[in-house]
């Protein structure tokens, strides 16, 4: 939530800013802004210009959408993480773990673990009893989980 409030924030400002220059124009007409000769002189530089403002603004805009976060499935559950945590502790090199319920549908369970870290104690865990565990703590015992194991190269 904090992130989007920030968005928000920030894109409240610049919307304020870009009316405030936009008023002192009106203001100034004859005063020259931007001096935009490099380009008129330039041919070859107008293509180069126009390729980084949409890479910018596909960057941006990836940014935000994953911010805002369209496209992700289901919601976070806390008591899911922890019982995970509880369950996998003491296991060499895991990362970070999150568990997120999608609706009544299915149970999904990502873990990230460093290239030193034990995979086949981790394996045997989430086979033995760590995903029924938090099938308990989100009381959905016959869910279906989706485990994602990423493993970093550093």
């Amino acid at each position: 939530m904090g992130n989007r409030v920030g968005i928000g924030l920030v894109g409240t400002l610049m919307m304020i800013a870009g009316m405030g220059v936009l008023a002192l124009r009106a203001d100034h007409l004859d005063t020259q802004i931007v001096d935009l000769s490099f380009f008129e002189r330039n041919a070859w530089s107008r293509p180069l210009a126009a390729a980084a403002a949409i890479l910018v603004a596909l960057t941006v805009t990836r940014w935000l959408v994953v911010a805002l976060g369209w496209g992700r499935c289901g919601s976070r559950t806390g008591t899911g993480t922890a019982m995970l945590g509880v369950a996998m502790k003491g296991i060499e090199g895991v990362a970070r773990i999150h568990v997120r319920l999608v609706g009544e549908k299915r149970l999904r369970i990502g873990i990230s673990m460093a290239p030193r870290g034990d995979l086949h104690e981790l394996i045997a865990c989430l086979d033995g009893q760590a995903v029924s565990r938090v099938r308990g703590a989100v009381d959905r015992e016959g869910i279906p989980a989706m485990v994602r194991l990423h493993v970093r190269r550093r």
